[in-house]
């Protein structure tokens, strides 16, 4: 079950005056941006995923993905048929708001991004984005979202206990919160589920570079402690293997194996450019040492996987 909102003991009242939200469109220019090793990340640089045209693509596979761990579904959570207000953080392409448009046709549902790279032609007219920081206030009132959906925000997250306190204080009381990350952690399928993982060196070196920018891509573990202090109850997890490699045996875990090397060895570099560039490294460094990633994980392990 996710996290549910408490009742609070006295009532919110007023509504945020930037409400109004920016509905889809195209820019006539493309904005400013910062380019890393070949990608192209917001103007910011707070955001360590970048928003290029090889980036959408991950997104959109990470995207069926997730849909094959849910079988299909759109989400874990349970959402009542009579939902009003769905929030999305995080929308990159707006793949999962449109469809969850098409599902749920009574329900207003909005989508927030740094990056405008919504896919505009084909927007339901219940759906509507807003080009913003997450982590900046959300132009949407206090008690006024049913179900608040977050996914793959690592890398664009500073402050994960100030993202989950304003999910509190804009969600209805009740209302449903559905947070998704991908660890960024090897594990050894041995048996023990989630007991042997293996630490690479460059996976060691990649979680070097991240402390020093103050980004962390694995939050999900200190997710529970978080919404507890946010004021969310009944908060439950739920956990799907991601195998890499060639070792699943099954079509549903072969089908996921052949997504996750294809985002591992086509999509390497996305999240490692600015990283590594605003720690002083040179493309030609990181090219030296990345491909060790690989060769020490196939060397430790003949049936590696991560998790969601």
């Amino acid at each position: 079950m996710p996290p549910r909102r408490k009742k609070p003991s006295v009532p919110r009242h007023g509504s945020d005056p930037a409400a109004a939200a920016a509905g889809p469109s195209t820019a006539e220019e493309e904005p400013p941006y910062i380019e890393a090793f070949g990608h192209k990340y917001h103007h910011s640089g707070r955001i360590f995923v970048p928003f290029d045209e090889k980036e959408q693509q991950r997104m959109e596979l990470e995207h069926r993905l997730f849909r094959h761990c849910l079988n299909g579904a759109l989400t874990a959570t349970r959402i009542p048929l009579n939902v009003e207000q769905i929030l999305d953080l995080g929308s990159g392409t707006g793949l999962w708001p449109m469809e969850m448009a098409v599902r749920y046709p009574q329900a207003q549902i909005h989508g927030i991004d740094v990056s405008r790279i919504q896919k505009t032609n084909a927007v339901p007219p219940n759906v509507r984005f807003t080009i913003g920081n997450v982590e900046d206030p959300w132009p949407t009132p206090p008690d006024s979202i049913d179900f608040l959906h977050a996914r793959s925000l690592a890398g664009g997250v500073t402050d994960w206990p100030a993202l989950f306190k304003q999910a509190y204080e804009k969600l209805k009381p009740g209302g449903l919160l559905e947070w998704t990350e991908v660890a960024i952690q090897i594990f050894d399928f041995d048996g023990n589920f989630g007991d042997a993982e293996l630490c690479p060196n460059f996976l060691n070196l990649w979680r070097d570079v991240s402390r020093r920018n103050n980004i962390d891509f694995t939050p999900s573990p200190n997710g529970p402690e978080w919404l507890v202090e946010a004021g969310f109850e009944k908060i439950a997890q739920r956990t799907e293997i991601l195998p890499i490699g060639d070792w699943a045996q099954d079509d549903k875990l072969r089908t996921r194996q052949a997504l996750m090397n294809t985002i591992s060895h086509q999509h390497f570099t996305n999240h490692c450019g600015l990283l590594f560039t605003k720690c002083g490294w040179t493309r030609e460094q990181f090219d030296a040492v990345a491909p060790t990633f690989f060769t020490d994980i196939e060397a430790e392990s003949s049936k590696p996987y991560t998790m969601v």
